[in-house]
C-alpha cells in the first residue's frame, strides 16, 4: 500500500532575486507532482539538484519612459530535480461496501 519512488523533474522559476527563483521552483514540485501520479502522495524530498541554465538579465527601467532611470534585473532558472516520494496506492485498498436506504418524502410525511 505504502510505497516510496524517485521521479525526476525539470523546473524552470524566474525572480527578481536568486533565492526568488528557486523560492518558484519549489513552489512548483507539488503540483507538478500531483499532476502526474494518480497516487496519494504524502511526503516528498528532494534529493538532487542540478542546475541546466542560470541567466541573469539586467535592463533600465523608467517611470512613464523619460524619467527616474533604474537598472532592474532577473533571473532565470532550470534545474533538474530529483525527488523521492511517499505514496499511498489508494486502488489497492480493498473498500467494503455498504448500502443504506433513506426514508422517502412521502412515508416522513405520512408519519406525523
Amino acid at each position: 500500500m505504502y510505497r516510496e519512488r524517485i521521479e525526476s523533474l525539470r523546473l524552470t522559476g524566474s525572480g527578481d532575486t536568486k533565492e526568488g527563483a528557486f523560492n518558484k521552483i519549489f513552489g512548483q514540485i507539488k503540483h507538478v507532482v500531483a499532476r502526474q501520479t494518480s497516487d496519494l502522495v504524502v511526503r516528498i524530498e528532494p534529493v538532487r539538484i542540478e542546475v541546466v541554465s542560470a541567466t541573469e538579465s539586467m535592463y533600465k527601467e523608467r517611470l512613464f519612459g523619460l524619467f527616474f532611470p533604474r537598472t532592474r534585473t532577473r533571473y532565470d532558472i532550470t534545474v533538474d530535480i530529483q525527488v523521492r516520494l511517499g505514496v499511498v496506492d489508494v486502488a489497492s485498498i480493498p473498500f467494503q461496501t455498504q448500502t443504506e436506504q433513506t426514508a422517502r418524502l412521502g412515508q416522513v410525511a405520512s408519519q406525523r
